[in-house]
Parts: C-alpha cells; structure tokens; sequence
C-alpha cells in the first residue's frame, strides 16, 4: 500500500467530506418538510465546493498546525511552494539523475526536490508566471475529489496540469532557446540549493553550466513519455 502524502490534500478531503454529510441531511429534512427545493440545495452544495480553490491558504493553515502538533517532519510535496516542484520532478526526473550522478549519489531525493525548487522558481520567474496558480485551481478541485488518496500521478492525469507543465518546459528545450538559458538557470537553480542547505560558498551540492546543458539534453524524451506533448500541445492551442 503506498504511504500518504503530507499536504492539505488531507484537509480539503474532510472538508468535502463535512460538507457532502450537512447536504445529504438537508436535502432529506427539506424532503420531509422543508421550502427548499433539491435544486436550491445542489446549488448551494456546488457553490460551497467550487469556494474550495480560493481557500487553500486556510487549508494549508489548519494542516501545517496539525503537522506542528504531531511533530511530523516528513515533505510537504503539495503544499503552495512544492507543487509546481512536484510536478515538474514527477515529469521528468530521470533527466535529471543521469544529468547530475554527483549530486543525486551523494545527496539523493532531497537534493532532487531542491533542484526542482530551483527550476519552478527560474520557471515562474521567466515563463509561466501563472503556473502557480494554475496548477493550484486543478489541485482543489482533484482534492475536494480525493481527499487523502491523492497522489502526484493523480495530477498528471488532468490535461490543465499537463498543459502548464508543458508550456513550462517547452521555452526550456526549444531550437530558438537563448544560447545563455543554461547558465542563467545554472545561476537560479545553484542559489536557491544553496539557501535550502546554507552554503553560501561552491560546493558540490550546486550545478554547473555544463550539467544544466546535459539535463535539458535528457529532458525532451522524458517530458514526451510524461505528458505526451502532441495532446498537450493541442490542448494549449485549444485554450488559447
């Protein structure tokens, strides 16, 4: 059985869950003798749930007090800072370990989540500003849905998070890309592992021009077995 992921995911899952029970008591009080309609009922259901997306802050709020409590130290994969994180690492991780084999062999995992910290913020910064948010309406409304069941492939089954994902990527690793974009995103990605682990001097733990060149080489296969870009493509031009 795979482990549950930390995140607010839990909370939004109990909310629905609260909301969904208060309804099915309504509907079955205005059944026996009330003056709303099922229709006036449905409405105000689907209203309160579709408010789910605008309250990820208080979500994040009460989980994050729950997590203090219980002294959990395990990451927060799909908290407000990660998940653009999260999502660019499920899609294409293993670009990234043949590209960095110093790093992922000495530090593992959690220098590949601060990598991917590094690539969400050059991305957000210098492609898609509003990734974030973005991907942050489809994840409410799959958590609403899943509730603590939901997992990162979850997420890259919903064609509004492939899409921002691919339009993520693509500036990265196309023919017309800016002959300086490796170092830039070397720069980027460097100073932010070094303010996750406090090493402000060179060490291992950064990545050089070189290595950036090496993982946007490794990057176009796996971001096609991930995402399938020809629909997402589509799909981009679709909602354009």
């Amino acid at each position: 059985m795979t482990a549950a992921l930390r995140g607010p995911h839990h909370c939004f899952g109990l909310a629905t869950s609260v909301v969904e029970t208060v309804f099915r008591y309504l509907n079955t009080r205005c059944e026996a003798n009330g003056s709303l309609s099922a229709a006036d009922l449905e409405a105000a259901r689907a209203h309160i749930l579709g408010s789910f997306a605008n309250g990820l802050g208080f979500f994040e709020t009460t989980h994050q007090r729950c997590t203090e409590a219980s002294c959990a130290t395990a990451p927060t994969p799909f908290g407000r800072e990660n998940l653009l994180a999260s999502l660019l690492l499920a899609s294409s991780h293993k670009a990234a370990r043949p590209a960095f084999p110093n790093q992922v062999g000495r530090f593992g995992d959690a220098w590949l989540n601060q990598f991917y910290g590094g690539l969400a913020k050059y991305v957000r910064q210098n492609v898609c500003p509003n990734a974030d948010d973005r991907v942050i309406k489809v994840f409410a409304e799959v958590a609403a849905k899943l509730g603590a069941r939901l997992t990162i492939n979850d997420l890259l089954k919903e064609n509004a998070v492939r899409r921002v994902i691919y339009e993520c990527v693509t500036p990265l690793i196309a023919a017309d890309a800016p002959d300086d974009l490796p170092l830039k995103l070397s720069d980027v990605t460097s100073e932010y592992i070094a303010t996750q682990r406090g090493i402000p001097k060179p060490d291992i733990s950064k990545v050089t021009e070189q290595e950036i060149r090496n993982f946007l080489g490794w990057l176009p296969p796996q971001i096609q077995i991930a995402l399938n870009p020809a629909r997402a493509a589509a799909d981009a031009a679709a909602a354009r």
